[in-house]
């Protein structure tokens, strides 16, 4: 629990915040020119209380702090309904909805895009990429310089590989990405926030599942600066082979290497049902963890591929999340304030304006075994 020194802070920022309550929408406002989220505003006003590792000592953070100073609670016995919020801490209902759904978003391993991005960029509505070509000058060409080169002997007469960082010629636009909530109020105000809470994870991990999807697209078809990865199947057309995920895997090179698998059901399916991947211990962790196999050590993410439409579920894209894909954006997760503040929940709309490009052209591979 926080201490009562903590709390003198919180009410601190508590009376810095008061003049909103009955006028928030400015708040909202100026926190997204500022390109704040109300949580990390109230941490730079009353900052959580870190080790030297920077990890939290307290287990509430600045906003969760406030909603304590309110009396507010959201779940368990006597937990408060939607209604019961918007009378007491309305204020705050933007943020808390906005809180609900970015946990959603991780709530699955499965479909959790964050660990196959290598770095989040803010930019401007256009950006340039830039990235690393799949390919170095250098007098001899070996296995070993095919990407980044190796180091060369000089004092024996060689030269240095050159590593080009270049920029795209194309640039990439920042789109408006996201979903509108279909709630009317009145359908919705006598439910517990524990109950509706579900439904605005649901809502994030949806959210998670198209970013995924977005990624593997780029596999498929190019991020609109770069074409399609290449494909390193050469098997049998129609029949997924555990040779055909060994050739991808060593298709990377030093320093790459395929650590994320992402694949739509009819190729997930085919890989977990693979003799080489039917050992004992891995079926134990799968049937008690619900966390599928490691192909060679990477990762397996599931894509929502429609049936019928192109690609189908045949093809897999592969990457090294260390430096694949960059995600780039303009503007972090937001909802409508004025539509939450309303009680307008069946306009409230959840967005993002971001899009996701290529780092490294050796990072990201393909399968296509139809």
């Amino acid at each position: 629990m926080p201490t009562i020194d903590l709390l003198e802070n919180t009410k601190k920022a508590a009376d810095q915040i008061a003049q909103f309550k009955s006028s928030p929408l400015p708040l909202y406002k100026q926190l997204k020119s500022d390109k704040l989220s109300l949580t990390e505003y109230l941490e730079q006003i009353d900052p959580t209380p870190k080790d030297e590792n920077g990890k939290p000592l307290i287990q509430l953070d600045a906003f969760e702090r406030l909603l304590m100073l309110n009396d507010v609670k959201l779940s368990g016995p006597g937990s408060f309904t939607l209604e019961q919020l918007h009378k007491q801490v309305e204020y705050l209902m933007p943020e808390l909805v906005l809180r609900e759904i970015k946990a959603g978003m991780s709530v699955d391993p499965l479909y959790d895009p964050k660990d196959c991005i290598a770095a989040s960029v803010p930019s401007k509505a256009t950006y340039n990429p830039l990235y690393i070509p799949n390919q170095v000058r250098n007098t001899v060409q070996t296995r070993r310089d095919k990407s980044l080169g190796a180091r060369a002997n000089t004092s024996k007469g060689g030269e240095f590989p050159v590593v080009q960082i270049c920029r795209r010629e194309k640039t990439i636009q920042v789109e408006d990405l996201g979903k509108q909530i279909e709630a009317p109020y009145n359908l919705i105000k006598d439910y517990g926030w524990e109950d509706f809470a579900i439904f605005l994870r649901l809502v994030g991990a949806q959210l998670a599942a198209d970013d995924l999807q977005d990624i593997y697209d780029i596999g498929i078809t190019g991020d609109g600066t770069v074409g399609a990865a290449p494909n390193t199947f050469a098997g049998v057309a129609g029949t997924l082979a555990y040779t055909d995920l060994i050739r991808n895997w060593t298709s990377f090179g030093p320093p790459f290497k395929m650590s994320r698998v992402l694949a739509p059901v009819q190729s997930l399916e085919t890989i977990l049902a693979m003799a080489q991947f039917q050992d004992p211990e891995a079926g134990f962790e799968f049937q008690r963890t619900g966390n599928p196999v490691t192909p060679m050590g990477a990762r397996l993410k599931q894509i929502d591929v429609v049936p019928g439409a192109t690609p189908v579920g045949t093809v897999i894209v592969t990457l090294d999340h260390r430096f694949a894909i960059r995600e780039v954006f303009n503007e972090d997760l937001t909802v409508e304030s004025e539509a939450i503040i309303a009680r307008k929940y069946e306009k409230a709309v959840v967005s993002q304006a971001k899009r996701f490009c290529v780092i490294a052209d050796g990072a990201i591979k393909r399968i296509v075994w139809t």
